[in-house]
């Protein structure tokens, strides 16, 4: 039995579109995590990419020659440590609340590629701001198109 051209596009269409769906729903499903969580599963965190929420602790902000950045953030319970290279947001400062993007590595230590500072009276009693996921949208858009193309393909012509 041969595949034909049209099954074989529509397929690739549909395993695109499912991956797209995929690397954008778990990106966007990615909770904030407490630093006692992180701490108590490193196992479970370590290599993986994380958001981690937490309080930079006073004293703790060491600036090196090479441009790399390590502090402490805590959530009360618990600390670890962080280490950043890049510009560091405007509004970052020691016993302000961050959350540390980035992934867990050997040492335990998390290796930040984003810090975001909250703004504790941005945030207060406000809905969630509603996000527009383009890629999620690419790829569910490519499903559709295949979805469409195999319908057609396969029963217009035989009616």
């Amino acid at each position: 039995m041969k595949i034909k051209g049209k099954y074989l596009v529509a397929g690739m269409l549909l395993i695109f579109s499912a991956f797209l769906a995929y690397d954008s729903l778990s990106n966007y499903v990615n909770p904030y995590l407490s630093v006692t969580t992180v701490v108590r599963n490193l196992d479970q965190y370590q290599g993986k990419s994380l958001q981690v929420m937490g309080v930079v602790e006073s004293g703790t902000f060491d600036r090196g020659n090479d441009g790399t950045i390590r502090f402490v953030i805590n959530d009360g319970t618990e600390a670890i440590d962080v280490i950043y290279t890049g510009a560091l947001p405007q509004n970052f400062d020691e016993g302000k609340d961050v959350v540390v993007v980035g992934s867990l590595n050997g040492d335990e230590t998390v290796e930040a590629r984003q810090i975001l500072v909250k703004c504790p009276s941005k945030y207060e009693e406000e809905e969630p701001p509603q996000q527009n996921n383009h890629v999620f949208l690419v790829g569910i858009g490519v499903a559709l198109v295949a979805v469409a193309y195999l319908g057609v393909t396969m029963f217009w012509k035989r009616g």
